[in-house]
């Protein structure tokens, strides 16, 4: 071996997404170490080349320049590599014990860390301590990872855009990257989609209309705005349009964290659970109003699972079987002159026993259905005893809603800051920050922290007194979605789903009406 000329490659690799920012870890540092290591060794160590992976995770291997290094260790070209230390090369624990303690002896490549002292030709101290030190290296990654999540959170908690594009119908705000401002080419194609869905139409048949239309798909329109031309449109997806119509971003409020990456060193995302959602309040310009987006929000759970024809039926979602609590469905009779109700569990576990049929003609149950509501409508739009009491209840619901919002985003801000006095004192003990500076900061985050608790408190004593508010516009506005029903022969969907709760059908057929505000 002592005759034998090394090919070497000295491979650089920086990424700041791994914590590896400090100027030690330069790409000019790390270029100039290895030079002067070339030029003082006795070795003969032929320099080939060398690898640059500028702004690339050391959590994998796929890298532009690595990639390059391994078609030229294949091809002969290089036979020796050297990095600065092992991190250099990368930080996941399994990938690199598989590269040195596998595939370079099998390929005959000499490894050589620096810092780490270690050469795979020679019985370096490294060596004996390769395993503790990737280990270490996989825990940083981990552990950075896990710090970077945190404060990207907070930051997203804070109002703050960090995607990489907006969502459909909005773009990155050229004049500040953590905001979003609409696309005005793309608002009337918004606007259009809750209009249909606001008119009963279903999110495949709102499909299916844009795909006929040929209107490019979100993807499609990101990649015409980004240069790439294509000749084709994809087809829109009925779940891409549920997403959309379900996302606050809309009505003004961002969205975010909506997928997530599978874990620190996985590149797959998943769909995260409604409850983990980042959503802050009032941070943009709304295209759809919140009225028109609640109400749409209601059709589409009522129209779950509900045919895709055209012809959805008015009560449709909205009965459900007193004695088992599951769905009454509509179907047509089999000679298909009219529709009939039936419990919905009872059809699909009629040989058990469960349940009874609840068989009725629907449109008799539709027209005394509407019937009744038109009555308590009669009977009780010009009470004010009506009026008071429904606008009370929809004023508490709404005033509990919006404040209960407001304690949550405290809260939120609460447990941020006590993470941030962790984060110091942790600083604090590692050297990273003096005395001075843990004491200034700490200061600051328990001062915002005091003020936060005294706004929660006053805003949960303003809970507790929701009772005693009055809000006449709520009032005029339940009074007007009455009138409006009383002014149809037949009331539309989207206007009964204000009204309406659910309709329980008993076994002995009798129909109970739940309104979503309590009646006196």
């Amino acid at each position: 071996m002592k005759g034998k000329t090394f090919n070497t490659a000295l491979y650089i690799r920086l990424s700041r997404e791994d914590g590896d920012n400090m100027e030690s870890e330069s790409i000019t540092n790390q270029r100039d170490l290895l030079h002067l290591f070339l030029e003082k060794t006795k070795e003969k160590l032929q320099y080939v080349d060398e690898y640059v992976d500028d702004g690339f995770t050391g959590s994998n291997f796929d890298r532009p320049s690595w990639k390059r290094l391994m078609a030229d260790i294949d091809s002969g070209k290089v036979n020796t590599i050297i990095t600065k230390d092992l991190s250099r090369m990368g930080r996941d624990y399994i990938s690199m014990g598989e590269y040195i303690e596998r595939i370079f002896p099998e390929r005959g490549i000499r490894y050589i860390a620096l810092n780490d002292d270690i050469d795979t030709l020679h019985e370096t101290p490294g060596l004996e301590f390769l395993q503790f030190k990737l280990m270490f290296n996989d825990y940083y990654l981990k552990d950075t990872s896990k710090k970077i999540r945190k404060v990207v959170r907070a930051k997203k908690e804070q109002g703050q855009f960090l995607g990489w594009k907006a969502v459909y119908g909005y773009k990155k705000d050229p004049n500040d990257k953590h905001k979003i401002i609409v696309d005005e080419e793309v608002r009337p194609i918004i606007k259009r989609m809750f209009d249909l869905a606001y008119n009963g139409k279903s999110p495949r048949q709102i499909a299916n209309i844009f795909s006929d239309e040929h209107i490019p798909t979100p993807s499609v329109y990101t990649n015409l705005n980004r240069g790439v031309k294509s000749t084709a449109y994809e087809l829109w997806c009925p779940r891409t349009i549920e997403e959309m119509l379900t996302n606050e971003t809309y009505i003004g409020n961002l969205t975010q964290g909506r997928r997530k990456k599978l874990n620190y060193k996985s590149k797959k995302e998943i769909r995260t659970p409604k409850e983990e959602w980042i959503i802050t309040e009032n941070t943009h310009e709304a295209i759809i109003d919140k009225k028109v987006f609640d109400t749409v929000g209601e059709l589409l759970k009522k129209n779950k699972n509900k045919p895709t024809g055209n012809n959805i039926q008015l009560l449709s979602g909205f009965m459900v079987c007193k004695e088992c609590g599951h769905a009454i469905g509509i179907n047509k009779s089999s000679d298909g002159k009219r529709y009939y109700c039936c419990c919905t569990y009872y059809i699909s576990h009629s040989k058990y026993g469960l349940c009874t049929p609840h068989s009725c003609n629907y449109k008799k149950l539709e027209n005394l259905v509407l019937e009744e509501i038109k009555k308590m409508c009669k009977e009780y739009v010009d009470s004010s005893s009506f009026s008071n009491k429904l606008e009370e209840e929809r004023k508490k619901n709404d005033i509990k809603i919006k404040k209960q919002k407001e304690i949550n985003v405290l809260d939120k801000r609460i447990r941020t800051n006590n993470s941030y006095i962790d984060k110091i004192y942790e600083d604090k003990l590692s050297g990273n920050i003096d005395m001075e500076m843990f004491n200034r900061l700490t200061i600051k985050y328990k001062d915002e922290i005091v003020s936060w608790k005294n706004q929660r408190d006053e805003l949960e004593e303003e809970l507790k007194n929701v009772d005693t508010e009055d809000e006449n516009k709520e009032k005029e506005e339940i009074l007007k979605k009455i009138n409006e029903y009383l002014s149809f022969e037949k009331p539309n969907r989207n206007l009964l789903v204000n009204l309406i709760d659910k309709i329980l059908i008993s076994e002995d057929k009798i129909v109970e009406i739940h309104y979503k505000f309590k009646l006196y």
